[in-house]
């Protein structure tokens, strides 16, 4: 019989489900619990597609796959009995497009005992390239159907925060590491902030709690003791 590590706060991980992993989001001050963090190893813009296979009606689409995910997650923490909420989930970029992701998402979480508002969805900031006024409209879409939506600022920050995108935008997940490098990406987290916006942030060390904090840094992601 294979052996499974046991479970710790950085890396939670189901037996019923093992490819959902769950990461603590702690109040870099406080220390209180602000959420959680799912991650599963395959993103819907890394699957492959050869030939045929492409136009399979078995391969799902964005609003389809990101429904199970939401199921995926759903099971996973009701497993484990996980009670930290909001739960972070990466979604693709192609399911902020896709019309049908709000009412195919909805529908999934229904058939599950958690409910809407507890799921956040995280979308690439490049995911929001295009028109601001469309971006806003589609996020408006998925806050209608109770969903928080969040923006992963881990690998650019380009966004544009209007005011009237600010208020639909729940948590943005920032690389702590590249505060350090940026300016800009310091201002645009600055800004979130003031706007009500939670910014957490990975790579994130305990120590450095006070500093992040002047920068607009409330949470981390499985923060790091010294060493």
């Amino acid at each position: 019989m294979r052996a499974f590590p046991r479970p710790n706060m950085s890396l939670l991980q189901p037996a019923r489900a093992p490819a959902v992993r769950f990461k603590p989001v702690m109040h870099l001050l406080g220390g209180d619990s602000l959420g959680l963090v799912a991650d599963e190893p395959t993103e819907f813009e890394e699957r492959a597609a050869f030939g045929p296979v492409a136009n399979d009606n078995e391969t799902p689409g964005p609003a389809k796959w990101m429904a199970g995910r939401l199921e995926r997650i759903a099971s996973a923490a009701s497993a484990q009995e996980l009670p930290h909420r909001p739960i972070l989930v990466a979604a693709p970029m192609a399911g902020l497009s896709d019309p049908d992701t709000a009412m195919a998402c909805d529908a999934a979480v229904r058939r599950t005992i958690l409910c809407q508002q507890e799921f956040c969805l995280m979308f690439t900031d490049a995911a929001f390239a295009g028109d601001p006024a469309d971006s806003t409209a589609r996020v408006a879409r998925l806050r209608r159907a109770g969903f928080r939506v969040g923006i992963d600022m881990r690998r650019s920050w380009q966004t544009p925060l209007s005011e009237s995108f600010r208020i639909l935008i729940d948590t943005i997940r920032v690389d702590a590491d590249a505060l350090e490098a940026s300016n800009e990406l310091c201002d645009t987290v600055y800004a979130a902030n003031s706007a009500g916006i939670l910014i957490v942030a990975d790579h994130a060390s305990w120590r450095d709690g006070d500093y992040l904090n002047d920068l607009g840094v409330a949470g981390a992601v499985a923060p790091q003791t010294d060493a």
